[in-house]
Parts: structure tokens; C-alpha cells; sequence
């Protein structure tokens, strides 16, 4: 099974997606977008040779004209990418963090949906406790809890005051802090589409794999060798690709 994880002027999170990924049992690419772009790489070449999309964190192309937005116009506007087409075909993608504006960006959860600064104004570089919410999600089977960390200036979701966000359409509440750590509606840290396949979260799953990377670690250190919950994110993946 093999996986597509982006790359791009900016990104910095791709090698640490692409090792949880193999980790997980995908064969997996870092290719970057302007490569993608150049080679025409078209929506049916994704669908031919890839049954996951990862896009990593970071701040692709210097978040010029907003966090994720240049990454976004290229997908859309370079490669013609429609991703709800991609995983309609039993694909699935995962975008964290500045993935996570991008998919914004190009409508993956409806055009009602904006990411914009945190509430304190300022850059958060911390962890975070969060749930998951009832909503169909391929990447969260057996997980309900979790502790992850989080980086980002601009992960404060709001949306049109039209939008019902608990009885979407276009979007489904996946993940919620279990405090107000953004200023985020509803103190949402992921949304997921209504099938469940296409995945986009503010925190970081890639960089909580092994133990020893929860600042907590300590607390239970016959627990050293053990995975952390974001390994599951990857491992559901994984075993959701294989069963179709």
C-alpha cells in the first residue's frame, strides 16, 4: 500500500509523517508539490498510484496570502487535485496542521469554514488533551482520548454564523479540546468529511509515535518502549486501506 506525503518550500513535518506511515505498513513518497506540478501529475495519477494522502505541517510557501493557501492553489489550480474525488475512489487523506488550512483552503470541509489566528495572538508550542466526538473517522477506531502536541499561530476555526456546525452537511466535529486552548468554535482541534476519509487536525499525531515523546513519559517509565496514541491515527489507516 503506498502513500503520497507532500513536500514544499516551508513544509517540515514530511519525513517525520512519511516515518509513522512506514511504520504503519505503507511504502511511502515525499515529493514535492513543485515536482508533482511539473511532472502534470494528474488527479488519475494519484488515483493509480496512491491510496493515501499526507500532508505534513509547517509553513508551506511562507503562508503568504494566508497559512496553507499557496499549498492549496497549487493542489487545486497547478494539479486539478479534487480530493473528495480521491477518497470517493477508497482513498484517504490526513492533513495536520498547515495540511489541515490547506484542506481549508480548498473547500475539503465546505466554503463556510475559516482558520485564522489564535486568540492570544501569539504562536502555541505546547500539548494538549483532546476526545474524539462521534463522528465516522477511519483514523480514529479505538481511540477516544488522546494527548497531543500542538504548534501553530493560526488554529482558531470559525465559521459562517449560518453554519450549524453540529448538523453540517459538509463537515463533521471530530476532535475537540477538552479546554479552551485556541478560541477555536467549540473548542475544535479536527474536522473530518461527512464519509469519514478525508481527516484535518490542528495537533500532531506524526510527533507522538513513541513514548518517550509525551512530556509525561516519566510518570510510567516501565511504559519507555511503548507507542503513543498517534501511532494509531497511522496504524487505522493502514488497516482501512488493506480491508478495502
Amino acid at each position: 500500500m503506498k502513500a503520497l506525503v507532500l513536500a514544499g518550500d516551508g513544509i517540515n513535518c514530511e519525513v517525520e509523517m512519511a516515518h509513522a506511515a512506514r511504520k504503519a505498513g505503507f511504502a511511502t513518497d515525499i515529493i514535492h508539490v513543485n515536482d508533482l506540478i511539473q511532472k502534470k501529475f494528474t488527479q488519475e495519477d494519484l488515483k493509480k498510484n496512491y491510496r493515501a494522502l499526507f500532508m505534513p505541517g509547517g509553513f508551506s510557501f511562507g503562508d503568504h496570502l494566508g497559512s496553507g493557501r499557496v499549498l492549496a492553489l497549487k493542489l487545486t489550480k497547478g494539479l486539478n487535485w479534487n480530493l473528495e474525488d480521491f477518497a470517493a475512489h477508497g482513498g484517504i487523506v490526513l492533513g495536520v496542521c498547515n495540511g489541515f488550512q490547506a484542506l481549508i483552503a480548498m473547500g475539503a470541509f465546505g466554503k463556510k469554514v475559516s482558520i485564522t489566528h489564535n486568540i492570544q495572538n501569539k504562536f502555541l508550542n505546547r500539548w494538549a488533551a483532546m476526545k474524539k466526538s462521534a463522528a465516522p473517522n477511519v483514523f480514529l477506531t479505538g481511540v477516544d482520548e488522546m494527548y497531543l502536541p500542538i504548534r501553530h499561530g493560526e488554529g482558531r476555526l470559525l465559521f459562517d454564523s449560518s453554519v450549524d456546525v453540529h448538523n453540517s452537511p459538509d463537515f463533521k466535529i471530530t476532535l475537540q479540546y477538552t479546554e479552551d486552548v485556541n478560541g477555536s468554535t467549540e473548542r475544535i482541534a479536527g474536522l473530518v468529511n461527512p464519509t469519514g476519509r478525508i481527516f484535518g487536525l490542528m495537533p500532531h499525531p506524526e510527533a507522538a509515535v513513541r513514548k518517550t515523546q509525551n512530556p509525561l513519559w516519566t510518570q510510567t517509565p516501565e511504559k519507555a518502549d511503548d507507542e503513543e496514541v498517534g501511532m494509531m491515527f497511522f496504524r487505522n489507516a493502514y488497516k482501512e486501506i488493506s480491508s478495502c
